[in-house]
């Protein structure tokens, strides 16, 4: 996942506030028609969401303070469980791709 400009302020934006303490959960959009998620759940360090896969793929992708992108499994059609884990990092930015 390649952040913009725009992308890099919100990442670091949402980042200040879980480091302040507050709890911000911006729901990533999901590729359009084939996938959808709700349910989403967000700390600063873990996130998950239940997806319902549609058509095609979809997968997780988590990016950490520590400069790590977790990516999740491809999965095909069914519902699912998407989250990311940072350990003892924070959660910079996190969603979803589709193809």
């Amino acid at each position: 996942m390649k952040l913009t400009v725009s992308r890099r302020v919100a990442a670091t934006s949402i980042a200040a506030a879980f480091l302040a303490g507050g709890l911000a959960t911006a729901a990533p959009a999901s590729a359009a028609g084939n996938y959808g998620c709700s349910g989403w759940n967000v700390k600063v360090n873990r996130w998950t969401a239940n997806c319902d896969v549609k058509s095609g793929q979809a997968r997780s992708v988590t990016e950490c303070s520590n400069g790590k992108t977790i990516y999740g499994k491809w999965v095909g059609k069914g519902k699912w469980k998407f989250g990311g884990d940072c350990g003892r990092y924070f959660i910079v930015s996190h969603g979803t791709d589709g193809r």
